[in-house]
């Protein structure tokens, strides 16, 4: 094969060339097969460190820090001439999650969970095919229990195997149908991966990638309307890295030093002994007479596909590239070392949509949500022959302490065994790294439009959490409260009115904006819950983050009493000071209610792309509910047509 555009960039897994010649990668799946728990060619030479496997919960039945991580193999496009082209396959696969159990039947990309990781060169136009060649139906049980008097203190949620719960219907027969979308990639809608655009096994989806943006970590998963909670919880997720000139002159750490790690959560069932099969089981809790359906989390932690691994890392800087790739827990990360946090141990670079101005450590945990990244670099030069941990932890409890409440049983993520050597190595952390990167100011964000405003609501009549898109409305002749209309107080003391347009997936007024406008909009969180949103065709910076009193919401009547009012500015953290795409709204790891806690958060949206696309909630048990259609349409359309500012 002739060398690609982006050969320069060495692959941190399998051999670069044995994949080149494997084109398509017609032999990956037996490839991964003989060596299902795969270590990367960098991480053998390292010197084992401190550190070796540990008992989990005996509930778990199995063993922590028993296998390495593994790292995805890479796939590489070929050239031809004015843009580069990939072939990616989608199979049902059986993959070795931990030795202690069987393998697992998966839904895969070329065989493998997570997927292959393709890289590319920023600014180089990128066709894939994207073809199908799922067998079977969907290879995941999905069951729920009820909790008719409220939460369970340990619900069931924290073991494997199905006891005490019935399955839910429907789920079983599920065909392989199949739509991906490149999460992140600014592409026009028309290669977005829409929702409803199927291809089922034998057909093949042609997506056009501009890749005409900042070297990033996105990922690319499945987007069937519906159902993505059980296709992509059966495997179908994979990681997308672009590399540029200016991120290769800053030298950060590369080859095995550059670390992917895809977080996500799965369960699985067991047979009648109680051993562990290769099956995986999506369980949620269903809670009081109306069966609310709490978010979905099971026990046990994945990191590329490794059920807790561990790392041998050397005294040195490591990058790694963080994805949340789970339905819907939200990871709150620390390191810890002798059982402590290592203060300030993670230093911020990168954000959903590139690199940041400079390094930020990051002050406490690093919360994550669902469909968001992070790339952060971490020196392990302090900690020769010791061992450290990963861990999930909450506010409020002690890092690295279990939490069944919560869905917390076991709360390590996976372990990194740092060698006992001199620490090598040149690498001086940057002061710089993007100066192409700019936070927005004042004078960037439009002050001549009303901004958009989305309300998430609990669940009202249907049982489900709500999206609430509204448009500002005078308060005369409106009687309080009334259905859909929220008032807010903000810190001026300015009070405006807000009227529900849609909620609903197909209903009207649908959000209609001008191709390469700027607005800003504001996410208004009146749920006991955080909900991470993210919106399609368009990328965006987070302008704040403010508490508000939301004890003024109705929550019979579905609308204000007296106006939901500011109570606080809060602070954003250090993966937030970026080019975003998705964006938690709500507290983050907070134990006990908080109904009266609120949350606005402002973000400035920029829309480089056109067509139809959405937005939504990225917590994939609420993607069905809480979605709504987006238009990006040329502004000279949008005049022509009558149009502007507003709705569709």
């Amino acid at each position: 094969m002739e060398p690609t555009a982006s050969e320069a960039f060495e692959p941190s897994g399998l051999n670069r060339r044995a994949l080149l010649r494997c084109g398509t990668m017609a032999g990956l799946g037996a490839l991964v097969a003989a060596a299902p728990l795969l270590k990367s060619q960098g991480a053998v030479a390292v010197s084992a460190g401190a550190g070796g496997p540990e008992p989990s919960a005996p509930e778990l039945k199995l063993t922590k820090f028993r296998d390495p991580l593994r790292i995805p193999p890479v796939l590489r496009p070929r050239d031809r001439g004015g843009y580069d082209e990939l072939t990616v396959r989608m199979r049902t696969a059986d993959v070795t999650v931990h030795s202690e159990m069987p393998p697992v039947t998966m839904w895969t990309y070329e065989g493998v969970f997570p997927g292959p990781t393709i890289k590319t060169v920023s600014g180089r136009p990128l066709r894939v095919v994207w073809e199908n060649r799922l067998s079977g139906n969907i290879p995941v049980k999905a069951v729920d229990f009820a909790s008719p008097t409220g939460r369970a203190p340990d619900p069931l949620t924290n073991y494997p195997g199905t006891a005490g719960t019935q399955e839910v219907a429907g789920v079983a027969g599920l065909e392989p149908w199949a739509a991906v979308h490149m999460h992140g990639m600014l592409t026009g809608g028309g290669n977005d991966g829409w929702m409803e655009n199927l291809i089922g096994p034998g057909d093949v989806q042609l997506s056009a990638y501009p890749n005409a943006q900042a070297a990033t970590t996105l990922w690319y998963h499945d987007h069937t309307h519906h159902v993505s909670r059980f296709s992509v919880y059966a495997g179908l997720a994979g990681l997308f890295l672009s590399r540029n000139e200016e991120e290769e002159a800053l030298g950060l750490p590369d080859g095995a030093r550059d670390v992917p790690l895809v977080l996500s959560d799965r369960n699985f069932d067991v047979d009648e002994s109680g051993a562990l099969v290769g099956r995986l089981v999506h369980k949620v809790e269903m809670i009081g007479p109306q069966k609310l359906m709490r978010a979905h989390a099971a026990p046990y932690t994945l990191v590329n596909g490794v059920v807790w691994p561990y790392l041998d890392v050397a005294p040195r800087w490591y990058r790694f590239r963080i994805a949340n790739a789970a339905n819907s827990r939200m990871y709150r990360l620390m390191l810890l070392a002798d059982g402590k946090p290592v203060p300030g141990a993670l230093k911020v670079i990168g954000t959903d949509q590139g690199l940041i101005d400079k390094p930020l450590a990051v002050d406490g945990a690093l919360n994550l949500s669902p469909g968001e990244r992070v790339d952060v670099l971490v020196d392990f030069s302090a900690f020769r022959g010791q061992a450290l941990k990963l861990v999930n932890t909450l506010e409020g409890i002690t890092p690295g302490a279990s939490n069944k409440l919560n869905d917390l049983l076991e709360p390590d993520v996976m372990q990194f065994r740092v060698a006992d050597q001199r620490p090598s190595g040149r690498f001086v952390l940057p002061e710089t790294l993007s100066p192409t990167f700019k936070r927005l100011s004042h004078e960037d964000v439009p002050h001549d439009r009303a901004p958009r405003w989305v309300v998430v609501v609990g669940p009202g009549s249907t049982n489900v959490p709500e999206l609430w898109e509204m448009e500002e409305v005078d308060p005369a002749g409106i009687t309080f409260p009334t259905a859909g209309v929220v008032q807010v107080r903000d810190a001026e003391g300015a009070v405006v009115t807000l009227r529900r347009t849609a909620m609903a997936y197909d209903d009207g007024n649908t959000f209609t904006v001008a191709h390469g406008s700027t607005e800003i909009w504001k996410y208004l969180n009146l749920a006991a819950s955080p909900h991470p949103m993210h919106v399609h065709l368009s990328h965006f910076q987070v302008l704040s983050r403010e508490n508000y009193d939301i004890s003024g919401f109705d929550r019979a009547t579905r609308g204000s009493s007296r106006p939901i009012a500011f109570k606080a500015a809060a602070a954003l953290e250090a993966h937030e000071l970026g080019e975003k795409d998705v964006i938690r709204v709500g507290t983050a790891g907070q134990i006990g209610p908080n109904a009266t806690v609120g949350e606005l958060v402002t973000v400035a949206l920029r829309f480089p792309v056109v067509g139809r696309g959405v937005h939504h909630c990225h917590m994939l048990e609420h993607e069905q509910h809480m979605v709504r259609p987006l238009v990006v349409s040329p502004a000279a359309h949008l005049q022509a047509g009558g149009g502007g500012h507003g709705h569709h």
